[in-house]
């Protein structure tokens, strides 16, 4: 990339509103001569972020340490992956001319080329956008997009459009303006080797933008049944690579900052229907499932990733590959459950599920659960299934950093597939980042319930300690989150206000090791109140399951409600 001239960055630079840039993604609000809000660098319940006045230029975050002016901005979270893109950005948002330092005659080139290439693509969504409501032989597609529920002001917020059947329509209208055949071509709109005409013929159009929402291709699907492919993609070449792009992002981007997560579907439509709905935080995948370099890119949207794919094997499928990429980050990844059957594009069009529809995303679980729950489900009652759940939930496992969401999946396996006690401490091993991957460790039942075991002690001896809160704590901690009988008795006798020194004497030997349990003298309340969420999770996930094996989905729901409200806690949102 050719270098910019320095006093152009100046220039560039004093032209930045940091503060225009930073309210797309965080709601400020003035302190006294200051911003603040809450940091869209780390998860936090009361606003440390702010812009340091009076020039306003900078921001730091007290809490997490995040700092930066206007390039650091572009660069952490709109997207720019290089200085020079981010001074780029700047400038194109605030309206500077950029000016570059003495270049070679193929670098002006090659930067000539990429903007008649963007130029390119954007009048081809102009067209196509056009071509849809004002075509005769659009009418098939405006009654199609029409019949699905979406009305014209949504179709042309998304600039969804029509190419022509003709196949040449664009290729003449493109050379008529002075781009030629191989310019086409290496935009993705027109054909390659030799053969002459347009890419997309008699297919409704959807452009695909970059985070700056600027068009890098196309999506287009066929109302023809006769049609090989039912969707096709502009090809892969300069500017668009499937692999990092997702349809409805720039729409989506700043609804996501302000809900602190981003929805993501399977399809086109189904983002339309989402936002019909009245949820604009939706994009869909540019494939199956997400890859890699998507979940990066949302990240810089969104702390949050929640994916709401098709209800059935398929969607099922995707969420495995999905966590197979994502590397660390499966942890931030939830998944919402659809009505099975169902998916957001055609409730879009049922006005009784539309109100369904506009709910999407309060109900949903971590990822790495849904995985856990959906594979124990099928996997039957033979010894043989089991192990082979066990395997491939071991496998998800060993992927995942330590965290709550792993700690959990290993307490829901453990819970669901009635792992057997011997085995529990060799199935933790084995679900380690670098532990054993062949031999029986590898493959072993859970090793949930010592650990569950070891947290109950801790709960019932940070509740002894603190006589004034302890009661209260356990009052509200159910029998049936502890596994150990004798727990559920000193339970209750704290929750009584029963200090252990009174307790009968087989209850002896508990009260001496919860005596001895280290670290409990000054412990805080918040401390408690934390292990005794993790306490109650095991037994409320292992309650929705067996709810929803017995149809009944109001109580489901209300213990779905129960452990997203534990888990906003441990995670500090509540």
């Amino acid at each position: 990339m050719p270098l910019i001239a320095e006093d152009s960055v100046r220039e560039i630079r004093d032209a930045a509103d940091l503060a225009e840039l930073v309210r797309g993604r965080v709601t400020l609000t003035r302190r006294g001569n200051r911003w603040v809000g809450r940091c869209p660098f780390h998860e936090e319940r009361t606003p440390s972020f702010g812009l340091i006045p009076p020039e306003n230029r900078w921001y730091y975050c007290h809490g997490c340490g995040a700092k930066g002016d206007a390039v650091d901005w572009m660069m952490q979270k709109e997207g720019a992956a290089t200085f020079a893109e981010a001074i780029e950005g700047l400038a194109e948002r605030f309206g500077v001319t950029v000016r570059y330092a003495q270049t070679s005659p193929e670098e002006d080139a090659r930067r000539r080329a990429d903007q008649r290439r963007m130029a390119l693509r954007e009048r081809a969504a102009q067209f196509y956008a056009e071509y849809l409501w004002r075509a005769g032989e659009a009418r098939t597609a405006r009654d199609y997009l029409l019949g699905r529920g979406f009305d014209e002001a949504l179709l042309r917020a998304f600039r969804v459009g029509y190419a022509p059947g003709s196949g040449s329509e664009l290729t003449r209208r493109a050379l008529a303006q002075g781009y030629t055949r191989e310019e086409l071509a290496d935009a993705g709109l027109g054909r390659q080797g030799g053969r002459n005409g347009d890419f997309f013929a008699a297919r409704i159009t959807f452009p695909i933008t970059d985070l700056r929402g600027r068009v890098v291709g196309f999506g287009a699907r066929t109302l023809d049944p006769a049609q090989r492919a039912k969707y096709v993609n502009s090809p892969e070449g300069r500017g668009f690579h499937k692999r990092r792009l997702l349809f409805g992002l720039a729409q989506a981007r700043q609804a996501a900052a302000t809900a602190g997560h981003m929805l993501v579907v399977e399809g086109y439509t189904d983002v339309l229907a989402l936002a019909k709905a009245g949820i604009p935080n939706a994009v869909a995948c540019m494939g199956t499932s997400l890859t890699l370099e998507q979940i990066q890119e949302l990240r810089r949207a969104a702390s949050r990733i929640r994916l709401c794919f098709d209800a059935d094997a398929a969607g099922e499928a995707a969420a495995w590959r999905t966590a197979e990429a994502a590397g660390e980050h499966v942890t931030d990844l939830d998944v919402v459950p659809l009505p099975p059957g169902r998916d957001p594009g055609d409730m879009a069009a049922d006005p009784q599920a539309l109100s369904a529809l506009s709910r999407m995303g309060s109900d949903f679980v971590p990822l790495v659960t849904f995985l856990v729950q959906s594979r124990a489900r099928r996997a039957g009652s033979s010894s043989s299934e089991r192990q082979s759940a066990l395997e491939d939930i071991t496998r998800l496992l060993r992927r995942i950093p330590d965290s709550v969401e792993k700690d959990e999946g290993v307490r829901l396996t453990a819970g669901l597939l009635r792992v057997s006690r011997p085995m529990e401490e060799r199935l933790r091993e084995a679900s380690r980042q670098g532990g054993p991957r062949t031999g029986p460790a590898a493959t072993a039942p859970m090793p949930v319930l010592d650990a569950e075991r070891r947290r109950e002690r801790r709960l019932l001896a940070l509740a002894a300690a603190m006589p004034e809160a302890g009661p209260q704590v356990l009052a509200a901690v159910p029998d049936e989150a502890l596994a150990e009988p004798e727990h559920r008795r000193a339970r209750a006798l704290l929750a009584q206000g029963s200090a252990p020194e009174g307790w009968p004497d087989d209850l002896q030997d508990l009260a001496l090791a919860l005596r001895a349990e280290e670290g409990v003298e000054g412990a805080t309340r918040a401390e408690l109140d934390e292990v005794a969420y993790r306490v109650q999770l095991p037994a409320l996930e292992r309650r929705a399951a067996l709810l929803r094996e017995q149809g009944d989905e109001e109580g489901r729901l209300h213990v779905l409600d129960l452990i997203r409200r534990l888990r906003a806690a441990l995670r500090g949102d509540e």
